[in-house]
């Protein structure tokens, strides 16, 4: 049996009774599931059918557990000719409700026990489409929790170089029952969007996250709290700018204001990073500092 094996996102291959273990994220356009069994973003497929059976994996949430009521947590398409199928999908938290959707209409509804399945079956064939949508948990709790004290600290000097400079972000979150997860929720500079687990300081209700960024220019982010109701609450969107080291003075601009800063320090020497003059992080405010700001006047970072 093949136990580990890199496998290249591009070629076409085929699982047969096999464990592959990628040592990379991969992105697939399709996967088509001819078994009984199979595990997958640990979602694991039991399929008892008398007739060999074909599922074509639509999409897995990469955070069932985290699921908000009514959000898609599973999409696929199963082939078979005739008789009566039973689905029974494992990787589901206990207690919580699912809804299933055959080709867009309801189907049925299944409670996940307390191995994480859930179950359904389908008597008519041919090409069907399955979607599966969290619903409400059976505790009959229905209040979200409830986020406060946002915030976001960064070091003193503000740094844009990996290593210097860091930014910690916290929020308390109470919840009449119990939180389950908080998460950071940033949107960089580029567009791109980064999510990030928020750690509960001790006994508190407060909730942080240190991070290090490395692109200058404009953040937003919002707080995502989860109850163990799956109740989710959304803070509203906050806003932080992170400047290049060489606009010493962080005004958005590269302009003489910043070469006069690092003169009035010129020769000066501390911590590696001790001051924003200190624009290359060496410890010591020297012509390349000045260099490095005058090979940037004029430009602007804020946008």
């Amino acid at each position: 049996m093949v136990s580990a094996i890199i496998i290249n996102p591009t070629m076409q291959f085929i699982v047969q009774n096999e464990t592959y273990k990628v040592n990379s994220t991969m992105v697939f356009n399709q996967i088509i599931i001819d078994s009984t069994y199979i595990v997958f973003n640990n979602t694991g497929f039991y399929v008892f059918s008398q007739n060999s059976i074909t599922i074509t994996l639509v999409y897995i949430n990469d955070d069932i557990i985290g699921a908000v009521n009514g959000e898609k947590v599973l999409d696929f398409y199963a082939t078979t000719t005739a008789g009566t199928v039973w689905f029974n999908l494992s990787g589901f938290p206990a207690t919580n409700e699912y809804s299933i959707k055959r080709n867009g209409n309801p189907l049925s509804t299944s409670v996940a026990n307390a191995s994480g399945f859930i179950s359904f079956k389908n008597t008519v064939w041919s090409t069907n489409r399955f979607q599966i949508f969290q619903q409400a948990q059976g505790s009959g709790d229905s209040t979200p929790p409830v986020i406060t004290q946002m915030g976001v600290i960064s070091s003193n000097p503000l740094d844009a170089q990996a290593g210097y400079g860091w930014e910690n972000f916290s929020c308390t979150v109470t919840d009449n029952v119990a939180v389950n997860q908080v998460r950071c929720n940033v949107t960089n500079p580029d567009s791109t969007k980064t999510s990030y687990l928020m750690t509960k300081r001790g006994s508190t209700t407060t909730y942080y996250s240190n991070r290090s960024f490395q692109q200058y220019g404009n953040y937003s982010y919002f707080i995502r709290a989860t109850d163990t109701s799956n109740n989710v609450a959304l803070s509203s969107n906050f806003v932080f700018s992170l400047p290049p080291n060489w606009d010493v003075n962080r005004d958005g601009l590269v302009t003489v204001m910043d070469l006069v800063l690092i003169s009035n320090h010129y020769g000066g020497t501390g911590p590696l990073g001790w001051i924003r003059e200190d624009v290359d992080n060496n410890g010591k405010i020297e012509v390349l500092d000045m260099v490095l700001a005058s090979g940037h006047f004029g430009e602007s970072w804020w946008s």
